[in-house]
């Protein structure tokens, strides 16, 4: 009988040991880092005098792209990001405070999505991947669309075109609060919150609590450098002086910086900046050290995200994951232009605005919690230098960002210079994840074989791509680009440019190519048709639409106080004619 036992005891350990383990996934992970309206020069390694040494290392390893296309407004961005497809295709062509009455309704324009529509999140997760967002969000109708109903694990995410890097504050008058979610559900943010430590703090939780045998996907949706720019005061304080000699000898600078680099031909040229740009030698002193403050706090958030970023990949390369993580660091659109101090009456009401919210826009405050502060658009030329213009145009400026990849299955190729669409990223992930997928969901197409080494181009020479938000647009073929962009930027005409040696738009070479642009503009309608553009008159921009909007806005919130401002003045002279007849009667009572 004992014997039996015994050798039952033994038949049975020799099946456990014989029972297939779990494997361990060797496919690599993958992390993309999205930052907020950073522009072409803004990383150390493109040229910017902001420190990046972070995303510089990643770049040293790996590939960083000279033409990287995104389009210009950020909610579009994300959701040709997240779905490969083209943004008027999953109906956000453009972003919610942009739409104009003739959009409304359309299908390319319906800020929500279909529950069927697939992310690289839900394609990645079906083929075995765990997935992780934090941090901005922003793709249609606030909390219509949010990131655990299209794929994602888990998600903390704000839903919003921006707010604050301390609370739920606003940045857009006529808002209450921004919205956070967590897995879908509203949530509250720490009082100790700062978005770029707490976003990349709690992407490390969720790592550490997935599966450690299953690989991740994480995009982790920075806020930096979004308006309101800020940031601890020990990183503002670190570029001291570096901003003093103003914006015009800085965008000249990084030009020359720009061509050394290889990033553009020798042949470039600066387009002039618009009317709108103040001569920096105009300012006062006082204005002077205001705007290079701003630039500093600006500088100062690219570094504190920076060096967040660097704590993430610290720790996945003390978990032995970082050898087996594709890392992508890139950013939404080109650089912010607004200003947060405007001309005229209209900075009447704006610092009436502040003082109801409760802003403190002083100079020792630029980039603490309560402040306001934006680059403004001279300081964007420079971000976004050695192109034309910035954010909401189809210009190099708006379109054309950084893009540094780097890890398993990538060429450490240095500068890659030939162009790759938004859209191509999706498909390119699933080819690295060896995920099969079917090419013609996508408006993009992998990149894969270009980043590898294995390819010169994604696109041949007649190839093309287009983007086209509210009426801003432009269509890539080869070497040669058409664009329009509407007022205030721009006059709503189409115009063409060879990209091998004028980058910065200078010259329009319509009339000396006129079949290419016939062709160019003909292939463009084309697009038109195929996604569901609704074409716009110069009249109908986007920067009237938000105005618009936010005024709409700003009345529905602030009546109360425009009330009693003008009660006040309606009230006062009354008061003061009652007390000078007052006055009168007793000078003329009798004794």
């Amino acid at each position: 009988m004992k014997k039996a036992i015994r050798l039952a005891t033994i038949l049975v350990a020799v099946t456990l040991s014989s029972a297939p383990i779990a494997a361990q996934d060797k496919r690599p992970n993958i992390l993309v880092v999205l930052f907020d309206d950073v522009g072409f020069m803004d990383f150390g390694a493109y040229g910017s005098d902001s420190r990046t040494p972070t995303i510089d290392g990643l770049a040293r390893r790996g590939t960083m792209l000279s033409r990287y296309y995104t389009s210009p407004f950020c909610g579009p961005s994300r959701a040709m990001l997240m779905t490969g497809m083209d943004n008027h295709q999953t109906g956000m062509g453009t972003l919610v405070e942009t739409l104009s009455p003739e959009m409304e309704g359309k299908p390319g324009y319906a800020m929500v999505w279909q529950r069927e529509q697939a992310t690289i999140a839900s394609l990645l997760r079906a083929a075995g991947y765990q997935t992780f967002v934090t941090g901005k969000w922003g793709i249609g109708e606030t909390g219509a669309n949010l990131p655990n109903a299209f794929g994602f694990d888990r998600s903390y995410v704000m839903d919003a075109t921006g707010g604050s890097n301390y609370d739920t504050k606003p940045y857009l008058p006529g808002y209450h609060a921004v919205d956070w979610f967590e897995d879908g559900k509203p949530i509250t943010l720490p009082k100790d919150f700062y978005s770029s430590r707490n976003l990349v703090d709690k992407m490390i939780g969720y790592i550490d609590q997935g599966d450690a045998a299953k690989p991740f996907f994480a995009f982790l949706s920075l806020q930096a450098v979004h308006i309101p720019v800020q940031a601890p005061a020990s990183f503002i304080n670190a570029y001291d002086g570096v901003f003093d000699k103003g914006w015009d000898a800085m965008r000249a600078e990084r030009h020359q910086r720009a061509i050394k680099l290889g990033l553009v031909p020798a042949t470039t040229k600066l387009a002039p900046p618009t009317s709108t740009h103040r001569p920096w030698g105009s300012l006062s002193a006082e204005e002077q050290a205001l705007a290079a403050r701003e630039m500093q706090v600006n500088a100062g958030m690219m570094t504190a995200a920076d060096f967040h970023i660097g704590r993430l990949l610290d720790h996945l390369a003390k978990a032995g994951k970082l050898d087996n993580t594709i890392v992508v660091i890139t950013s939404d659109n080109g650089a912010e232009s607004a200003r947060t101090n405007l001309p005229g009456l209209a900075n009447l009401a704006l610092d009436g605005i502040k003082l109801i919210e409760g802003f403190d826009t002083s100079p020792e405050n630029l980039g603490q919690p309560g402040s306001l502060t934006a680059i403004g658009p001279e300081w964007a030329t420079v971000s976004s230098a050695p192109f034309n213009l910035y954010k909401f145009y189809a210009s190099e400026g708006g379109l054309r960002v950084p893009m540094v990849v780097a890890g398993p299955g990538i060429a450490p190729q240095g500068l890659a210079k030939a162009p790759m669409h938004v859209t191509d990223l999706a498909p390119t992930l699933l080819d690295a994840a060896d995920v099969e997928y079917d090419p013609a969901q996508f408006y993009g197409r992998s990149a894969l074989g270009m980043l590898s080494g294995k390819a010169d181009a994604t696109y041949g020479p007649e190839d093309s791509f287009a983007f086209e938000v509210s009426g801003n647009a432009a269509l890539y073929r080869g070497q040669w680009k058409i664009a329009r962009n509407f007022p205030p930027g721009g006059d709503a005409e189409w115009r063409l440019h060879d990209l091998s040696v004028d980058p910065g738009e200078t010259t329009d070479l319509s009339a000396a190519n006129p079949e290419l642009f016939k062709s160019m503009k003909a292939e463009y309608q084309a697009y038109v048709q195929k996604v569901g553009v609704v074409e716009l008159g110069p009249d109908d921009t986007a920067i009237k639409q938000l105005t618009n909007k936010l005024v709409t806005k700003a009345l529905g919130k602030y009546w109360p106080y425009l009330a009693g401002l003008l009660l006040v003045l309606v009230l006062t002279p009354y008061g003061l004619f009652r007390l000078l007849r007052a006055g009168l009667r007793r000078k003329v009572a009798p004794a």
